[in-house]
């Protein structure tokens, strides 16, 4: 039910950001940015069952693997929102690079982890 709520308050910004685009394009795009936020702030109550289940991870000795799994969702989550403001402001070269950077710095940040999956296998296979 609660994508429902999200899906109608999108709809609602939707309409209104049309309503504004045609005479007031400045607010449209700050009532747009507005309306981001709001469901932004709308789904991240929704991310509370993750963060205990990654709490549940660390129990069992993957602790350094959840906070990396962690970071990794806060760069995905910042890097497209940012992108997704840039589209909205007409900034389709900005709006690329941040996604790119926002790939190259999740895979930065799940190197280790991933090195230490490989070599697990290794040893494994070993």
């Amino acid at each position: 039910m609660l994508i429902l709520k999200a899906a109608a308050l999108a709809l609602i910004l939707c309409v209104f950001t049309l309503v504004l685009k045609k005479d007031q394009p400045a607010f449209a795009f700050l009532a747009s940015t507005c309306g981001v936020v709001c469901l932004l702030a709308f789904s991240a109550g929704q991310l509370i069952p993750l963060i205990q289940w990654l709490r549940a991870l660390s129990r069992y000795g993957v602790g350094g693997s959840a906070a990396t799994l962690l970071q990794i969702l806060g760069i995905a989550l910042v890097a497209q929102f940012s992108a997704d403001l840039c589209r909205e402001a007409g900034l389709g070269a900005a709006a690329s690079a941040i996604d790119l950077g926002g790939r190259l710095l999740a895979l930065v940040q799940a190197a280790p982890m991933l090195q230490t999956l490989l070599d697990a296998f290794s040893g494994f296979l070993r």
